[in-house]
């Protein structure tokens, strides 16, 4: 992309550059307007606090990397983190960078910054439009994970003194070794979001019937979102199934249309015996057993799939069906119950 491109989608990013929208920009943000729409608030209090060291103080020099599935609330987070630095009389809202690695085009499709294209904004940032400013800057990045070599960009950024909080829903160990090796001892840290399980369903509602509690989890699962328009909408909405099924096409196949979410979704359901094994799944989707370990394991990077034990929130089961009704049933409520957390 040219620097007039990057300079474009970073004024759209950081309203708060402008000092008329500094205060004002929190209650049109799409992230946070659809929360308030479908809130789950325990969900929200934990992200909170998994996060509550990050904005305590000038942390200069440190990497935060928070990891979860698509659909769990990481964007959303990092935003209420940045709303909440922005709002400090004493910060400069010119040091405070977001960048959106990921974007949805007009045409609705996802697209990604590559990787020169984020060492550019990362390491000359006025150079694409933000505004010069004292002192080192937080650097919020979302969806690091889906620009290659990102690990190199950071610990960079974070050479240079920024304070540096990034979120992926992809994330290879051996990426994460590269960037602590590229880092000193203790200045990264990871933070984990993880959908909510039927126990935590439980303690958020005490008097509610047990019963009643497991048969919605089965059906909605655990991704904050599904749980509260569940509770709105008598079910999870088709805006959020299907920006949860792009996000995790994008992950998983690297938006290759060979790759069908729910004829992989589907397959890894209707094989999964005590362990996801890659041989009944290559002969179910008539691929190699090589290719399909590959899909198993950006599974796993991307916190859909547990090797143990299938996918990992009940919603996941169910995704086929909502995706593509014509195509598959949903599955039963004994196997959604047996083979995810």
């Amino acid at each position: 992309m040219r620097n007039s491109e990057l300079a474009t989608v970073l004024r759209a990013a950081n309203p708060w550059w402008s000092r008329r929208r500094r205060a004002s920009w929190v209650l049109d943000d799409a992230e946070l307007v659809a929360r308030a729409r479908h809130e789950w608030a325990p969900a929200t209090a934990t992200a909170r606090t998994v996060l509550a060291t990050v904005p305590a103080g000038a942390r200069t020099g440190t990497v935060t990397l928070l990891v979860g599935p698509r659909g769990v609330g990481k964007t959303t987070a990092v935003k209420d983190v940045v709303a909440y630095v922005v709002a400090d009389p004493a910060t400069d809202p010119r040091r405070v960078v977001l960048l959106p690695v990921q974007r949805t085009l007009e045409d609705g499709t996802l697209a990604a910054l590559d990787s020169a294209d984020l060492a550019t904004v990362v390491r000359t940032p006025t150079r694409t439009g933000a505004p010069a400013c004292d002192g080192r800057r937080v650097l919020v990045i979302d969806e690091v994970g889906a620009t290659p070599g990102w690990p190199g960009v950071l610990a960079d950024a974070r050479r240079r003194g920024d304070q540096v909080l990034a979120t992926t829903s992809v994330l290879d160990l051996a990426d994460l070794g590269a960037l602590e090796a590229a880092c000193p001892a203790g200045t990264v840290a990871v933070r984990r979001l993880n959908p909510s399980s039927m126990s935590e369903l439980l303690i958020a509602r005490p008097d509610a019937d047990v019963d009643v509690v497991r048969a919605e989890f089965l059906r909605h699962g655990g991704l904050p979102r599904a749980v509260a328009e569940h509770r709105d909408l008598g079910d999870v909405g088709g805006e959020f199934v299907s920006r949860l099924a792009q996000g995790m096409h994008r992950d998983v196949c690297r938006g290759s249309d060979e790759c069908p979410l729910d004829v992989l979704l589907a397959a890894v359901c209707a094989t999964t015996g005590r362990f996801v094994e890659p041989e009944p799944l290559a002969r179910m989707l008539g691929r190699s057993t090589a290719d399909v370990g590959l899909l198993l394991e950006r599974l796993e990077q991307a916190q859909v799939l547990d090797p143990r034990r299938g996918l990992v929130d009940p919603l996941l089961h169910r995704l086929p069906s909502l995706l593509a009704p014509e195509r598959h049933a949903p599955p039963s409520v004994q196997h959604i119950a047996t083979f995810s957390h």
